[in-house]
């Protein structure tokens, strides 16, 4: 899978003033299985379809299963999954490690771990970045 485009931008870590590269939320319909990862080491930024990442829907699917939340997960068997996800996403460039991002505003600033907050959405002019598949 190729690249796509995001809106994003650089917000300064109100704990640290370390710069962080955030991807916008989007706004526009077709996209709501678009899901993105972050390399917890460098920042870089990955996407996935979690309809057609055959190792995502394995991942949900056993954890439910295992679980015994055919319904839908908890919040508790969300992360298991997700956590089993990362855990076979391939290594960053940097040699960081792949989290699925949930909400942008709580990603830790990459220097000191304190979430970005809902404050950098109005802050720091918006760019469009290319944002690789992370396969």
């Amino acid at each position: 899978m190729g690249n796509i485009r995001r809106s994003a931008v650089e917000a300064a870590c109100e704990g640290c003033g370390r710069a962080n590269l955030l991807l916008l939320p989007e706004a526009c319909c077709g996209n709501e299985f678009v899901w993105h990862v972050r390399c917890g080491a460098c920042g870089a930024w990955r996407w996935f379809h979690s309809r057609e990442d055959a190792d995502f829907v394995r991942s949900i699917r056993e954890t439910a299963l295992r679980r015994g939340e055919g319904g839908g997960l908890s919040a508790a068997g969300t992360r298991e999954a997700h956590a089993a996800y990362e855990a076979g996403l391939p290594s960053c460039g940097c040699g960081g490690r792949y989290h699925v991002a949930f909400d942008v505003a709580q990603e830790p600033c990459l220097a000191c771990g304190r979430p970005a907050g809902a404050s950098f959405v109005g802050r720091g002019p918006r760019r469009l970045v290319d944002v690789p598949s992370v396969r």
